[in-house]
């Protein structure tokens, strides 16, 4: 959705932790270890330190795109390799 100034609303554009999350699978404790080793980058952090993050959508959608090509490739590893 666009505001009156042609500008995509942040709901469209970026993620917070708990959404992030679900997409890709993963407990809010491995996303925190992923922005500390830089697997991915938060856009915000709010305050504090238990604050939460928000995220880029298309650096989310990214990740889980690479995951799942990653577990279709492993996938077709063990159908060559099954006797």
């Amino acid at each position: 959705m666009r505001d009156a100034h042609g500008m995509a609303d942040l709901e469209d554009t970026h993620v917070g932790t708990v959404a992030a999350c679900d997409l890709l699978g993963i407990d809010r404790s491995t996303l925190v270890r992923w922005v500390q080793s830089g697997r991915i980058t938060a856009a915000l952090k709010m305050p504090g330190a238990t604050g939460s993050y928000l995220f880029e959508r298309a650096e989310v959608e990214r990740i889980v795109a690479e995951r799942e090509e990653a577990i279709r490739l492993v996938g077709a590893h063990r159908v060559v390799g099954a006797r």
